[in-house]
């Protein structure tokens, strides 16, 4: 299959590549509104072919336009890491009109483990719509119902709008009726010396996708660790460089892959990749060794 070069054309809400071939259109869509440029794209791209564009605008110690990302049409090979990887969901492939991610087709990459399941059987109206009220990317939408009792409504519904979801916890923790649970892909760990950042400054709250940095009675930026992503978008807009973020573990199925290896390494650390590469080797030996268990007397 022969592949021509892509075509790039760019609206104010999205950058858009489409290639054509005999048998396949593909098409790669990166949505600008829900793109916070975290660079995860541009850490992780193995032919380099996502760049920031134009750099973020801070002013007064507020976030005044975010950065924009751009992708080269002579580089981008349609492979979609960047689709997997992106922990806002900006990133979408289309073969033929139809959302696929070629790297996942192909088993050279896995998918990320991650999920919100809510039963709706325990939700009660009296926990206020928590949940929706406190999503910080309106993901939640509760559809309410006349109740047996006239005159009262029930949750009968709650919807996820799994494009949105970024799977923070928030909405775990707010619900008094414990409904809710949410499997969080990517674990890690985040500080801000606070001793660095300048006067007044919360570039960091504005730009964090699931509003887990908020400010102190001391006018500082704390973070609520339990509700961190670990996108990076903090880490990239601070002007003081005074957060420290570090990815520990990355939920995903079982794959084999160097592709998965490299990827994993840009994302986290060697030590990250080490450790799973280790892991992978014990389950291997302990299933071989398995069979020729002998059992004590």
């Amino acid at each position: 299959m022969v592949y021509r070069t892509a075509y790039k054309s760019k609206t104010r809400s999205e950058l858009i590549l489409r290639r054509f071939a005999l048998s396949a259109r593909q098409t790669l869509r990166l949505n600008y509104d829900l793109c916070i440029g975290c660079k995860v794209c541009e850490k992780i791209c193995p032919e380099k072919a996502v760049s920031e564009a134009s750099p973020p605008l801070v002013a007064d110690g507020r976030l005044v336009r975010k950065n924009r990302m751009d992708i080269d049409a002579g580089k981008c090979t349609f492979c979609g890491e960047c689709v997997v990887l992106c922990p806002l969901n900006a990133i979408l492939i289309e073969v033929n009109g139809v959302e696929k991610i070629p790297v996942i087709e192909s088993n050279a990459f896995p998918s990320l483990l991650r999920d919100i399941n809510v039963n709706v059987g325990l939700c009660d109206i009296t926990c206020k719509l928590a949940c929706e009220e406190t999503c910080p990317t309106k993901a939640i939408k509760i559809i309410l119902s006349e109740s047996e009792t006239p005159g009262k409504l029930k949750i009968s519904e709650v919807r996820i709008d799994r494009r949105l979801c970024i799977y923070c916890k928030k909405c775990q923790e707010a619900c008094p009726m414990k409904a809710i649970i949410v499997l969080k892909p990517i674990s890690g760990l985040i500080e801000i010396d606070t001793s660095l950042c300048p006067e007044r400054c919360q570039a960091c709250v504005d730009i964090c996708p699931s509003k887990c940095i908020i400010i102190r009675e001391d006018e500082k930026p704390s973070v609520i660790k339990e509700f961190c992503i670990f996108c990076g978008a903090c880490v990239e807009i601070c002007p003081a460089k005074a957060i420290a973020m570090k990815r520990t573990r990355v939920l995903h199925s079982e794959i084999k892959s160097g592709a998965w290896n490299e990827a994993l390494e840009k994302l986290t650390s060697r030590d990250v990749l080490i450790k799973e590469i280790s892991t992978k080797r014990g389950r291997k030996i302990a299933a071989l060794a398995s069979p020729f268990k002998i059992k004590s007397i």
